[in-house]
């Protein structure tokens, strides 16, 4: 790992351990519990590759952490649509189905693929398709959010205002680099971190925002937020 490299990775760490000091201070942990393991799954990763680059700053450890990533990614698509719509039947039950319909096509399209381990595979076939599908889902999640007029929890907002745009730039970046070759790879190595960096201060700034004056009944919001109930 170049000295840049490493920087951004000690960077990432700082971030992702405030963002978990705000979550649990806020008690805010079991909230999205796919989406807490999730930034304890980067920690890992980040210090593992980071601290022993020459055991695990290999393509295999790549395929293993990005296989990580993308599962917890999708199961906090999911996650946040079962807590967004539990108290409202009408709108859990087309939730339900298109996250259905999507995920099944998302399961198509990625069948379609012929199966590849190697590490080019990974990068400009099977990441760019994942990270498409889970774009959609979360995508999903907000069409339906603004049809219905569902309230939201602000730190559910948080995740899904993160996540998207974050996720459209890593495709775009991957997609260049296929199609412009290596060539470019210097521009990805500049722009991927600096999104996710970006990512990264925009969460733990939400984790750690006071909540704030809910504007709906007491008996909808304690529907949405029974992770208070049990605090």
């Amino acid at each position: 790992m170049t000295a840049s490299q490493v920087l951004i990775a000690h960077a990432v760490k700082l971030l992702v351990l405030l963002t978990l000091a705000g979550i649990l201070a806020r008690r805010r942990w079991s909230a999205c519990w796919s989406f807490s393991t999730y930034l304890v799954v980067i920690l890992l990763c980040n210090s593992l590759v980071s601290f022993w680059p020459d055991h695990f700053y290999k393509p295999w450890f790549y395929l293993v952490r990005t296989g990580l990533y993308d599962s917890l990614k999708v199961a906090i698509a999911i996650e946040l649509a079962y807590r967004t719509f539990q108290a409202f039947p009408g709108a859990r039950a087309t939730a339900r189905q298109l996250l259905l319909l999507l995920v099944i096509a998302s399961s198509a399209v990625l069948m379609a693929i012929p199966w590849d381990s190697s590490y080019g595979a990974a990068l400009f076939e099977w990441e760019p398709r994942i990270l498409t599908a889970t774009i959609w889902l979360l995508n999903a999640l907000a069409v339906v959010v603004i049809w219905y007029r569902v309230p939201i929890h602000a730190y559910h907002k948080a995740i899904l205002l993160g996540f998207v745009p974050y996720l459209l730039v890593f495709t775009i970046l991957l997609r260049m680099l296929r199609h412009y070759g290596w060539d470019i790879l210097p521009f990805v190595q500049s722009a991927e971190p600096a999104a996710y960096l970006l990512l990264m201060g925009w969460w733990a700034w939400a984790a750690w925002e006071p909540e704030g004056v809910p504007d709906v009944s007491p008996e909808v919001l304690h529907r949405l937020q029974p992770w208070r109930a049990r605090a």
